[in-house]
């Protein structure tokens, strides 16, 4: 949420014909053409993929910490 403006000015820098182009000046465009909630936008469909990534990769790290640990302690017999 608190990087959505950043990553609101990379994307408009990255895009076709955008060459020469400063953060600041990219940063005034969209102020003028959007207002201050145009550094917002695109932040429902972000704020999905970043729950679901950290979803994944928890509940992959821990399937996985589970698996190692029953291979590398073996039951006593």
């Amino acid at each position: 949420m608190f990087n959505n403006p950043i990553d609101v000015i990379k994307t408009k820098m990255q895009g076709v014909g955008s060459e020469g182009l400063t953060v600041t000046s990219t940063a005034k465009y969209i102020m003028e053409t959007r207002g201050p909630l145009g550094f917002y936008s695109g932040v429902i469909p972000r704020l999905s993929r970043v729950v679901l990534d950290a979803a994944l990769t928890f509940s992959l790290f821990h399937s996985i910490k589970r698996a190692v640990t029953n291979f590398l302690v073996k039951p006593k017999e």
